[in-house]
């Protein structure tokens, strides 16, 4: 009996011996060996792409000055330090003004620095005054929402609204000022502060001659012959002068539209035809 017993020991300790044999020579599923996946994963990981090259850097220079001539894209410049003129090609640049270029107009021109070419090709242009814009005065479009005798609001294609004074304005209608209609008003002052409106014109009026002319009306407060002094509803004086016209038929108190040219707030402005209202 204790020959049996002690065989069976035997051959239980042997059995569990060669199981954990068998163990360890097959590890867990969670060990598996690395993936191909996984490698690449790891491989991305461990060594980032590298940006390649760093940009060069280039020095700019610029110019202030004066164009003396417009040929298509390029700008004949005549610098105000050097005195001297250079071409400049602006049509790969970036240009900021509000008016179309020309002659007289002082620019600031960016360029590669040391760069020799006929024409320089220009990085910026920026108008930093106008001939256009000294003679001409801001206008704004929108749709208008009221309108009475004498002001008329207009909500504008940036969505602001505004309202300004029309007493003295030149208006260039077919149907008159309509609400819901589109508008273009030129002005003086501050929109956001009662500006005052000296043309009106409306969409149906837009392609007209009339349209591209600029009027005030006002009342006469000042006749010397040579000039005539127009008082606004917002008791603002402007001066108009002329060497052609016959100002004479006209008396204190009269009022009175005239066509002008550039901008109402010169401190002389030059009257081309008057007419009583």
């Amino acid at each position: 009996m204790k020959k049996h017993l002690f065989a069976a020991v035997v051959l239980a300790v042997a059995f569990g011996a060669t199981a954990c044999s068998q163990g360890n020579d097959n590890p867990p599923a969670t060990t598996a060996p690395t993936t191909e996946a996984t490698t690449q994963a790891l491989t991305t990981t461990a060594s980032p792409e590298t940006t390649g090259e760093e940009e060069e850097y280039m020095e700019e220079d610029y110019v202030t000055g004066v164009i003396t001539k417009i040929e298509d894209q390029i700008l004949t410049v005549k610098s105000n330090e050097e005195d001297t003129e250079k071409r400049y090609d602006i049509s790969k640049a970036d240009i900021s003004q509000e008016y179309p270029f020309s002659e007289g107009d002082t620019v600031e021109i960016t360029f590669a620095a040391e760069n020799t070419a006929d024409p320089v090709p220009a990085l910026n242009v920026d108008v930093m005054e106008s001939i256009i814009g000294l003679n001409t005065d801001p206008s704004v479009s929108g749709t208008v929402t009221e309108a009475t005798d004498t002001t008329l609001t207009l909500k504008t294609e940036d969505g602001e609204t505004c309202t300004v004074s029309i007493a003295n304005a030149y208006v260039v209608a077919k149907d008159g000022i309509d609400v819901d209609k589109q508008a273009t008003i030129t002005y003086i002052g501050d929109l956001d502060d009662n500006a005052m409106a000296v043309k009106v014109v409306m969409e149906d009026s837009y392609d007209t001659a009339e349209a591209e002319r600029n009027a005030f009306i006002g009342k006469i407060i000042q006749n010397t012959g040579d000039n005539l002094v127009l008082e606004s509803a917002d008791s603002d004086f402007y001066t108009f002068v002329s060497e052609d016209l016959d100002f004479s038929p006209y008396q204190l108190g009269d009022m009175v539209q005239i066509f002008y040219n550039g901008t109402i707030t010169s401190k002389e402005i030059t009257a081309l035809e008057v007419m009583k209202k």
